[in-house]
């Protein structure tokens, strides 16, 4: 089976390393990128292809939650920046800006995602598998069906989490066919209830007020360069929306902070209602508020700097093509 695995996955590549390949998402890591990196490490290691899992960061309650409902330790913190050419994989993100400093220089064996090209360079041939399904997990379960490779329960877990924490439970318009049957697939494997599961996960994610203004708008957090600025989209996904929108005033003074530490152009944050599927956007400054305003033809309120978009819920899919296209046709 390894042999099969080898030559379906990656022909020429069968020469074992003397160290382990270092398989990680990206910084600020979601449910999906934790996961991936751990199903992607147990395939390779499947392969005999020796790897290990890391984070780039904190998990959110959602992830440390699925862990525990599953049974699988957390993964280690990247110890440090990878050297030149350490062998790395990357999983959930392909955008050097979430990916650990000297990332170009690194070996990087491969990379699984589910996200548009973003400008990840490199100095050698390596394998890329990416597909416009909802997770990397999604992605990550297609290649074990295609070897014939069965998950084990934990591993099953994992997949199912992926998919489901991506999805929004099938919610949002990344959703594929493909996911919602991979997922009715994964969790028969898993001895997982679908709803219960995802019920379980939102519940996790809604238990934020712990949390501090700044780690709420780093929970889930990307930067992009659109039109040439700087720009970080946060989005926090909650099944108890008020809570953390009652917040604002502390919100928008972490956004004006984190703006000041990272030298962006600006932070741009919605809170996603996951049940109303709907997204409020908080602003964080005027620019912010004419870039959304323009992106969707809304009005934000003065009073509140908020507005609500219905039927927005995804980031990848929504909320980065609209603001691309507004940074790139107006001027703000």
């Amino acid at each position: 089976m390894a042999s099969s695995l080898r030559l379906l996955f990656f022909p020429g590549l069968v020469a074992a390393r003397s160290a382990p390949i270092a398989v990680f998402g990206h910084k600020a890591p979601d449910t999906d990128a934790v996961t991936s990196a751990l199903v992607y490490a147990w395939e390779l290691n499947e392969r005999n292809v020796p790897a290990l899992a890391y984070r780039l960061g904190d998990l959110n309650p959602e992830t440390t939650y699925v862990l525990q409902k599953v049974g699988v330790a957390v993964p280690p913190l990247l110890p440090a920046d990878p050297a030149p050419k350490t062998p790395v994989a990357v999983v959930d993100t392909n955008n050097p800006e979430e990916l650990p400093r000297g990332i170009g220089k690194a070996h990087i064996h491969s990379i699984v995602d589910h996200h548009k090209l973003s400008g990840l360079a490199n100095s050698e041939p390596l394998e890329i598998d990416m597909r416009p399904l909802c997770s990397a997990t999604s992605i990550l379960y297609a290649r074990a069906k295609a070897a014939n490779l069965t998950p084990p329960k934990h591993v099953a877990g994992l997949m199912l989490a992926g998919i489901l924490s991506d999805s929004l439970e099938f919610r949002s318009p990344t959703t594929t066919p493909t996911d919602k049957e991979h997922a009715t697939e994964l969790a028969q494997l898993a001895g997982l209830d679908v709803h219960e599961f995802a019920s379980g996960m939102f519940d996790a994610k809604g238990k934020v007020d712990h949390l501090t203004a700044k780690q709420l708008l780093m929970m889930d957090s990307k930067v992009f360069t659109l039109g040439g600025k700087k720009l970080r989209v946060s989005v926090l996904e909650t099944t108890k929306p008020a809570a953390p929108l009652a917040r604002k005033a502390e919100l928008v003074t972490a956004m004006q902070q984190l703006v000041a530490e990272e030298k962006l152009d600006d932070l741009i944050f919605f809170v996603v209602d996951i049940l109303q599927e709907s997204a409020t956007f908080v602003s964080g400054s005027p620019y912010a508020t004419s870039l959304v305003e323009k992106a969707w033809k809304v009005r934000v309120d003065r009073d509140s700097g908020t507005v609500l978009l219905p039927g927005v819920m995804s980031r990848k899919k929504q909320m980065i093509p609209k603001l691309e296209t507004a940074v790139a046709n107006a001027e703000l």
